[in-house]
């Protein structure tokens, strides 16, 4: 069964460019190296351009749990150590099945 994260971070001010560069940096190195990580978008708050949301989707538990051993991810959240004030994330299970997806 699939697995949505969705994760809320506020940045300082002053490193909004720095921290949305980064951020589709790991992004797009996430998918890269997962096989489990099926997909990871980001989004810009149009009125606090400081938070940032994030909405990822795994395989399943063990493939989060390879992301969050990653030697890219642990890279990602020491070079933004000091620039997110806030996080905040949830885990989702799937309400329900899509027919299309062919899952019983």
């Amino acid at each position: 069964m699939s697995l949505l994260h969705t994760a809320h971070l506020k940045v300082r001010e002053d490193v909004i460019e720095p921290f949305r560069a980064r951020l589709e940096r790991h992004a797009a190195i996430s998918l890269e190296r997962e096989d489990g990580c099926l997909r990871f978008d980001f989004f810009q708050e149009r009125d606090d351009p400081t938070l940032f949301l994030l909405i990822e989707i795994y395989a399943d538990d063990a493939a989060l749990e390879v992301h969050r051993k990653s030697s890219h991810y642990l890279a990602f959240r020491e070079d933004v150590r000091d620039w997110v004030m806030d996080r905040k994330w949830w885990f989702w299970n799937p309400g329900r099945r899509n027919p299309q997806d062919g899952l019983p």
